[in-house]
């Protein structure tokens, strides 16, 4: 008897779900950003929530949850209702949160619903700076141990992660500046606060055409389309490779059915040509990738920075 009242609950459950799902979305979605205002996930997220909207026929709300790294906007989202009306747009730093933090959540089980673009980190510098390109960075820094300050999106992020393997790789001594993210750090560099920071090619673009800040290198292997005569920071340090993506995410336990329509909608976004040419243009390399396939790659990135930190003796104070 017992089984059988397990069971049924378990049916009666699914079926729920599954008359939800095809109800779904019936309000407005809330998409949390756990960055503040005016980095790459802003711009990307915003963009994204205004053509889904169109296509699920309801209002997406962004809000931006900064702080403690990106895990206080994650914590809102890990602990929310499972029903598809809030999803987090977040970056790479989900992957490496668990290694350098003690979470109030399990990481793995949100649910991967799409990565939307990957973003290699820009470390870009004032114009002011006693550098203009990266062996002159390096040299200077050498030079001046502890004197170059270097502004990032918070500690444990991509852009510190990005900060202390330039700093290992380069035999060189700098000044970490952490902030909520990465807008406090432009404000900074552009206010002549600090003297460099990495950050997300998106938010940085515009300043760089109007000459606020100086493009130094480019964290993946390959140069970018859009700065074509900004070199990789592996041209000067061979090996150096670190890339960034951004993706969205369900609580745990969120149905499949609404997972797969919030995935089509994704898809369809960022297969009209106006938005694909602004993500392009900004930086981003746009790509859907669905669930499962995220899911797995999302995973297997949180065990490579295990392998990272241990290999580098790196620690978060």
């Amino acid at each position: 008897m017992r089984l059988l009242m397990t069971f049924c609950f378990a049916l009666l459950m699914q079926l729920t779900s599954t008359v939800q799902a095809a109800e779904y979305p019936t309000r407005t979605i809330r998409m949390v950003i756990p960055f503040a205002p005016g980095g790459g996930s802003d711009v990307l997220g915003r963009a994204l929530a205004d053509k889904m909207s169109g296509d699920l026929g309801v209002s997406i709300i962004v809000e931006n949850k900064p702080g403690a790294s990106s895990i206080i906007g994650t914590e809102a989202v890990a602990k929310a209702a499972p029903d598809g009306y809030t999803i987090l747009l977040t970056n790479s730093a989900i992957t490496s949160n668990p290694t350098f933090f003690k979470l109030p959540f399990d990481t793995q089980s949100l649910v991967a619903i799409s990565k939307v673009a990957n973003a290699p980190q820009l470390l870009v510098a004032n114009p002011n700076a006693p550098f203009k390109n990266l062996k002159e960075l390096l040299a200077y820094a050498k030079a001046n141990p502890g004197k170059v300050t270097i502004g990032t999106a918070g500690a444990g992020q991509i852009s510190h992660l990005a900060a202390e393997l330039l700093e290992k790789s380069s035999g060189t001594e700098m000044t970490m500046v952490h902030y909520k993210g990465s807008g406090g750090a432009l404000t900074d560099l552009i206010g002549g606060q600090i003297n460099m920071s990495f950050g997300t090619a998106p938010g940085l673009m515009q300043h760089i055409r109007n000459g606020k800040v100086i493009p130094i290198a480019v964290s993946s292997a390959q140069r970018m389309s859009a700065l074509p005569n900004t070199p990789s920071v592996s041209e000067v340090l061979p090996g150096y490779d670190i890339n960034n993506w951004f993706g969205i995410f369900a609580p745990p336990q969120t149905p499949k059915p609404i997972v797969d329509r919030i995935y089509q909608s994704i898809t369809k976004a960022l297969a009209i040509p106006e938005l694909s040419k602004k993500f392009t243009e900004e930086g981003f390399d746009i790509v859907a990738v669905p669930p499962d396939r995220f899911d797995k790659a999302f995973k297997q990135e949180i065990v490579y920075w295990q392998k990272f930190a241990k290999d580098n003796n790196l620690k978060i104070d």
